[in-house]
């Protein structure tokens, strides 16, 4: 139900707790570098993980569908959150990206409903499709100061991209700013709590599945 991985272990493999349903917390002690693809994925009663500063990558459906997983702290050692790392964690409330992360992959938090908040930090360059799709209690999107690719101006909550005046991803209590020219692909799939929302006449291009 509960495991320590020592500091003598460098990567956890593929796989390695896949279905491990009864397990409940994890300690990784400082050393280790790599949660390896499908490492967490459908260990459903799993509530507590702790990582260290020394992990680098968190691989490919690490921790998909841990339904039980409540909160999660990525430390600033991080520079990749593979594609759906998190996705289906519907239990998951707070997510802390520390300042170091560079990406954040394809449908990374992908339905993780119960997450209200997000805060990107200014070292995130790179945020794939879908990463924060179908998060229907998303209220709170917030992009750090410094950042030189994403902004969340005006207070906007929501990510836009600062190159092109796309709002790629919104919630639930977006106010799209008048500088906004364009509205992405799926940019608020899933926001089933949105009842209103005011698109400013600068807006040319609204994308596929926009609203869905």
């Amino acid at each position: 139900t509960s495991i320590v991985i020592p500091s003598s272990v460098t990567e956890i493999g593929v796989g390695a707790f896949n279905h491990c349903t009864s397990l409940t917390s994890v300690v990784i002690l400082e050393g280790v570098k790599e949660i390896g693809d499908h490492a967490f994925r459908y260990c459903s009663s799993l509530t507590s993980i702790v990582m260290p500063s020394s992990i680098t990558k968190i691989g490919e459906n690490a921790f998909f569908d841990c339904t039980s997983l409540t909160s999660i702290e990525i430390p600033s050692s991080v520079t990749e959150i593979e594609s759906r790392a998190f996705e289906g964690c519907t239990s998951l409330t707070s997510v802390v990206i520390l300042e170091g992360v560079k990406e954040i992959g394809y449908a990374a938090f992908d339905g993780c409903t119960s997450l209200t908040s997000v805060v990107i930090p200014s070292s995130v360059t790179a945020i794939e499709r879908s990463a924060f799709r179908d998060c229907t209690s998303l209220t709170s999107i917030v992009i750090e100061e410094g950042n030189s690719v994403y902004d969340s101006r005006e207070g906007c909550n929501a990510i836009i991209e600062t190159a092109t005046n796309k709002l790629i991803y919104g919630c639930n209590s977006t106010i799209i700013p008048s500088s906004v020219t364009a509205i992405g692909n799926s940019a608020f799939y899933g926001c089933t709590s949105l009842t209103s929302i005011e698109i400013p006449s600068s807006v040319t291009e609204i994308g596929e599945d926009a609203f869905a």
